[in-house]
């Protein structure tokens, strides 16, 4: 993020923004494991952080990459579970992952590819 942490904690519509968006990405790659690991017929994952990692598994992503971003789960648990009680240090921590999204994005759109041939 470009704005200091400062900035980020002093401005609650800000604050809210981020935690929304950062919440709606990580249920979008819960959501697409958990897809894609059915078109597979890899087993059930028992929680949505083994459901990244199983994307690892399957050869969907990187299996290191699917465990730097499995923790991604357990954020957003957070964000949805624990609302009245956010650490805002660690959601403006977690801006510096929106590059592991993208990364993520790639991987997906370059495996949907490769099922299309």
């Amino acid at each position: 993020m470009e704005r200091p942490e400062t900035d980020f904690r002093d401005d609650p519509y800000l604050r809210d923004i981020v935690e929304r968006n950062l919440e709606v990405s990580a249920q979008c790659v819960i959501d697409i494991a958990n897809r894609i690991i059915s078109i597979e017929g890899a087993p059930h994952p028992p929680d949505y952080r083994t459901a990244i990692i199983r994307l690892g598994e399957v050869g969907v992503i990187d299996p290191e990459f699917a465990e730097d971003l499995a923790p991604l789960a357990g954020f957003r648990n957070i964000l949805v579970h624990q609302y009245l009680d956010i650490d805002w240090s660690i959601v403006y921590g977690n801006l510096s992952r929106l590059n592991e999204l993208r990364r993520f994005d790639e991987a997906i759109r370059s495996w949907l590819a490769s099922e299309e041939e």
